[in-house]
């Protein structure tokens, strides 16, 4: 029932003691632990009894995952179709609109945030943009979209577009800074899954490393009707990789609509979720009214648990979509859904043992999204904010440091 939101016996009895332990934590971090691996669970739990000022700062960065994820800081959606530096090789909707410019807020819960600028820094024109990306980026997004026949996967409309699974603006630039936003994302996913499974899905995108830049490829990519796309973005819906064939010619996927929980800036971690069984709708997403989808091969309207499957007659020149990218999609974007898309959330209620406060940390609206935008991330990471992230990272390092340690002469984690 885990695949619908509703916790096992066993993950509602760790949640209570987490709760007990750290008395309540952030909405992201809250909806990770509903649908985290139960081993990194059962760690978090022992590292917040011992350690609960390093599981503190861990709960409060859980919220740079997600903005990595669906790029919000620098108000893009997961699928530009335009790009200022290529990545290598082996479109797209405008995102919607951002939250209005909030309150100053507590450093620790945006230091990770990359800083934004005011748009008209930011954006470029089609000018800027070589040809030849131009050219290499829609020639991707034509052999997915023939891969699919055209047609969006879900509901069969031919007005579409290719939808990257993994954000291109995340993968198209290096990062060196240990303390970057990047890498930030990347530890934090280590603390909710397991390291081989977080190496799976590195591999996909960064196989010289994430210090280097990623790898542009068609199975990063789906075919989507562009109110499907659109979202699928704000954590409308979320894509369960069922299974692949040996020859790799055939893949399902389940699709489970999302929920989004009545949230606050601190929660109770024994908060259930609510359940996506049998919705055929998704209400939260975005500000007002209900979405639905439509399949017209099927005559009716999509529901939680429907599975589809997804066809090529070329494994070499139009891969199926990557099963690891989809699984990590199938957890953070359940993140998204649970928590909502927007940041609309303030750290005012957290004591955070910090001096300063800064406001605007790329969280103000955007206007107009249909230009693409200049590197959400920047060249160098101020210092102010490198040094949170470092006590973050360090934070993260020694938690996993001493589950290690705990675990020696036990035995390994069990992965599924």
């Amino acid at each position: 029932m885990e695949d619908f939101n509703v916790p096992t016996a066993e993950r509602v009895a760790l949640l209570e003691q987490l709760q007990e332990a750290m008395g309540g934590a952030p909405p992201y971090f809250w909806a990770a632990c509903q649908i985290c691996d139960i081993k990194a669970l059962e760690d978090l739990v022992e590292h917040a009894c011992r350690f609960p000022e390093a599981a503190y700062l861990v709960a409060l960065h859980a919220h740079t995952m997600i903005l990595h994820w669906s790029q919000k800081p620098g108000g893009l959606s997961r699928t530009p179709s335009q790009a200022s530096t290529p990545a290598p090789s082996h479109t797209s909707t405008p995102a919607p609109s951002l939250p209005s410019t909030p309150k100053k807020r507590n450093l620790a819960g945006l230091s990770s945030s990359p800083i934004d600028f005011p748009p008209a820094k930011r954006q470029k024109t089609t000018d800027d943009i070589p040809s030849s990306l131009l050219s290499r980026n829609k020639m991707f997004s034509e052999m997915a979209k023939e891969r699919d026949n055209f047609q969006c996967v879900l509901t069969g409309d031919g007005s579409n577009e290719a939808a990257h699974i993994y954000p291109y603006c995340a993968v198209k630039n290096k990062e060196e800074d240990p303390s970057g936003p990047r890498h930030i994302f990347w530890n934090c996913l280590k603390l909710f899954w397991p390291k081989e499974k977080v190496a799976a899905w590195t591999t996909e995108l960064f196989p010289q490393g994430i210090n280097e830049l990623g790898v542009e490829r068609v199975d990063n990519l789906i075919t989507l009707s562009k109110s499907a796309h659109s979202y699928w973005n704000q954590g409308a819906f979320a894509f369960k990789p069922i299974s692949i064939n040996e020859d790799k010619t055939t893949l399902k996927i389940q699709f489970f609509w999302q929920n989004k929980q009545n949230t606050e800036a601190k929660m109770s971690l024994s908060t259930v979720p609510y359940s996506t069984e049998g919705l055929d709708h998704n209400e939260g997403a975005f500000k007002h009214g209900t979405i639905k989808l439509f399949s017209h091969s099927r005559e009716s309207y999509i529901i939680s648990g429907d599975i589809f499957e997804l066809k090529t007659d070329d494994v070499i020149a139009r891969p199926l979509p990557s099963f690891q990218l989809l699984e990590m999609q199938w957890f953070l974007t359940r993140i998204v859904g649970m928590a909502g898309a927007a940041f609309p959330y303030g750290y005012e209620d957290w004591d955070y043992d910090s001096d300063g406060e800064v406001s605007n940390l790329g969280l103000d609206e955007v206007g107009d999204d249909s230009l693409p935008l200049a590197d959400p991330i920047l060249p160098e990471t101020p210092e102010f904010v490198r040094k949170d992230n470092l006590l973050f990272t360090k934070a993260s390092e020694h938690h996993r440091e001493e589950m290690e340690g705990d675990r020696v002469g036990v035995g390994s984690r069990e992965h599924e």
